[in-house]
């Protein structure tokens, strides 16, 4: 299709400047975090070719609140963009954003706060990762002992096992965060993990204020993820999660905070009217395609960028010959009533 010009010819073409393709990333790696979780981590060679060309095409990289003025009103350019960011983490202030700044390109970072305001790794993707990082270990894990004999020789076992852990800090919201920092210490002392290089080099952090003040003075939109990176299914608990995270939010960047991000794409009927209640003009999902003016506001799709996404599949995407390409979603939102939400929950 790309040799035979279509790509071109659906990037010209009516359906795709009537729609608006909202890219979603999560972190660039400062490391090698990509070749652990290569669906949540893009190398900054990738990401800046992916800026290369939407630069060398002629694309309109728009900013967030722009570009869903112009897709109502029906008068966005022509092969519109908008880049959106997840969580917030410390590798866009140090990768992602000079490379914005070279390309000129507008971005939003939808920011969850609770860890933001505090030095420390994010539990249990920090867990999940130093498992997978320890190919070493065999044999009883004692600081989860529901877990049992591990080997993390194999590649299989060690994503399966990592995986679990990773979702089993997440879920346990009976724990404080302060215990699951010791719970961190005592599993990395079990693996022979190096955690004092980690939390030297910031891996699995989120910006700090101070971070996050700077790249806001430059520009960049600073959006609502939800104070704890979870969607309880409770209005009361929404709303102390969407206030909370727009307090913070506010009082670092001076500026109204009304478009949400579904943390880990969770999300359910009830839910809309309660963030319509709460001013959210506009909510991103992690459902593939490109946003039209009939979307509901609320449930706009995105494409979710990674490091498995080829060059031909994205150039595809952003030119909106798409429906040849089906996407390899970096997320399968949980059922009704789970709890799994893999990034930054506390």
């Amino acid at each position: 299709m790309k040799t035979a010009g279509l790509f071109v010819r659906a990037g010209r073409s009516r359906w795709r400047h009537d729609r608006l393709l909202i890219l979603g990333y999560h972190g660039l790696a400062q490391y090698d975090e990509h070749l652990w979780k290569p669906d949540l981590f893009i190398t900054a060679e990738l990401f800046e070719s992916r800026l290369r060309f939407l630069r060398n095409n002629g694309f309109n990289i728009l900013p967030l609140d722009i570009a869903l003025s112009q897709l109502r009103a029906g008068t966005l350019p022509e092969r519109s963009v908008c880049l959106t960011f997840d969580d917030g983490y410390v590798d866009f202030h140090r990768i992602a954003h000079p490379l914005l700044r070279i390309y000129r390109a507008p971005a939003t970072v939808y920011l969850t706060t609770y860890y933001c305001e505090r030095n420390l790794p994010i539990p249990g993707i920090t867990a999940a990762y130093m498992l997978w990082m320890s190919p070493q270990f065999s044999g009883p894990l004692q600081t989860l002992p529901s877990f049992g004999e591990v080997n993390l020789r194999s590649t299989d076992q060690r994503r399966r096992v990592s995986t679990a852990v990773g979702v089993f800090i997440n879920d346990d919201r009976t724990m404080s965060p302060a215990v699951k920092q010791e719970l961190l210490g005592a599993l990395a002392d079990e693996l022979g993990f190096d955690l004092a290089t980690l939390h030297q080099r910031r891996l699995m952090h989120l910006m700090s204020p101070d971070e996050i003040g700077c790249v806001a003075r430059e520009g960049v939109d600073i959006q609502l993820h939800s104070h704890r990176h979870w969607v309880p299914e409770d209005e009361i608990l929404v709303r102390r999660e969407i206030l909370e995270n727009r307090e913070r939010i506010e009082a670092i960047t001076g500026r109204p905070a009304v478009h949400f991000c579904y943390p880990s794409g969770v999300h359910y009927p009830e839910l809309l009217g309660w963030l319509r209640k709460l001013d959210i003009r506009s909510a991103t999902t992690c459902e593939s395609g490109l946003a039209a003016a009939t979307d509901d506001p609320l449930m706009l799709p995105r494409f979710l960028d990674h490091s498995r996404v080829t060059q031909t599949e994205f150039e595809a995407w952003a030119n909106g010959a798409l429906r040849a390409f089906p996407h390899r979603s970096a997320y399968t939102p949980p059922p009704r009533g789970s709890k799994s939400q893999p990034a930054a929950t506390p």
